[in-house]
């Protein structure tokens, strides 16, 4: 039976990143009903996989004109694939997607990953004047393309009360934990003798990794066995400039990544060989305090400890499994932190398995399923 082509499509994701690939590509593509093909900027940690293939764009900056021509080199792949059914995972995309399904015919499916008009105007990633016009734009884009979507995926439950352009075809598929083996409930955390704090994946002010770098000094003070180590990759050269300088002379503080990619599977052992992981980023006039981090996920599935910026939202979330201690970054009491890192017992009560991707996957595949282009 000739399978039905489908494209994955980003152009600020590598074509290995796990919504894409291990989440979305491979339950997709282990049904075997479907060929897939993932487009996204280069990785050098690629694997083969049955059924997938790869379609890696070159590198470009944020902020250059080649960022402007790459979604008509993605068009071009879309032309050599003639797939049956596109997910857009970015805004960028919308146009040339577009184009393509009123030349060619195709299910137009978007992936939205982020409220990113919303993040624009809350962000400094671009200059503050151009700001206002480069949301309207990506609204207007959304817009626009909204008669021809056939299916709109939210990433978070809090989008369906945020963006205005959604259709009645929506539906929630959650960023949840992926394993790359199997869970080991028996697995044993950190064997050494320090306390290991991690910070995991993008590595960002508006992350709090300078407020997880406080706190982690602060406890270093009283306790000498606390270690940090970071792991991710960081967007934003000033950021990375600044977190380089203050952790230069501070042996018990270590950094996997900053101005590189870091495979998904290094950042699992690190989660897997910590003590407690940090959650602190920042609400940003609210623009983050309902969303469900992929990171609680990640950490709740293989029940780390996690030290739990005071965000309501995801304090309710931790109490269902009892897996945080709550703490304001900027005004807590060290010598109390440590008591509760000494005494508390976590991971009590509740099921870390509604935290897995396997609770969101029949629904990604009845969707594709019922696509007919």
């Amino acid at each position: 039976m000739k399978k039905t082509k489908v494209v994955i499509a980003s152009l600020l994701k590598p074509i290995d990143d796990t919504r894409m690939l291990d989440k979305f590509g491979l339950s997709i593509a282990e049904t075997n009903t479907y060929d897939v093909n993932i487009i996204g900027f280069d990785s050098k940690n690629i694997r083969a996989v049955d059924n997938i293939t790869f379609h890696p764009l070159g590198s470009f900056s944020r902020l250059s004109i080649s960022r402007l021509f790459k979604p008509i080199k993605v068009f071009n792949i879309y032309i050599k694939v003639k797939p049956k059914v596109i997910i857009a995972n970015t805004h960028e995309l919308l146009l040339v997607t577009l184009l393509y399904k009123i030349l060619f015919g195709a299910t137009f499916i978007y992936d939205v990953r982020e409220n990113y008009a919303k993040n624009i105007r809350n962000t400094n990633v671009f200059p503050f004047l151009l700001k206002p016009f480069i949301a309207a734009w990506v609204r207007l884009k959304e817009w626009v393309t909204k008669p021809f979507v056939n299916h709109y995926i939210l990433a978070e439950r809090v989008y369906a009360n945020q963006l205005p352009f959604l259709s009645k075809h929506t539906t929630v598929i959650e960023n949840k934990y992926m394993p790359l083996a199997r869970i080991d409930e028996k697995h044993t955390r950190n064997n050494s003798d320090n306390t290991t704090l991690v910070f995991t994946g993008t590595i960002a002010d508006s992350n709090g990794i300078f407020e997880a770098l406080s706190v982690t000094k602060s406890l270093y003070e009283l306790d000498d066995s606390i270690e940090l180590k970071i792991v991710g990759y960081c967007a934003l050269k000033s950021d990375l400039m600044r977190l380089k300088e203050e952790i230069k002379d501070l042996d018990y503080v270590s950094l996997n990544g900053g101005d590189h990619l870091v495979p998904h599977s290094e950042i699992v052992e690190a989660i897997q060989n910590a003590d407690y992981g940090f959650v602190f980023k920042k609400g940003n006039n609210g623009m983050n305090d309902e969303k469900l981090l992929t990171r609680l996920f990640e950490y709740t599935a293989n029940k780390l400890p996690i030290l739990l910026i005071d965000n309501p939202h995801w304090i309710d979330f931790c109490e269902t499994f009892n897996a945080a201690i709550t703490m304001s970054p900027h005004s807590f009491v060290a010598d109390d932190v440590i008591q509760q890192m000494k005494s508390s017992e976590f991971y009590t009560k509740g099921d870390t398995s509604d935290s897995l991707w396997h609770t969101e996957a029949p629904k990604l595949l009845s969707l594709i399923s019922k696509q007919n282009p």
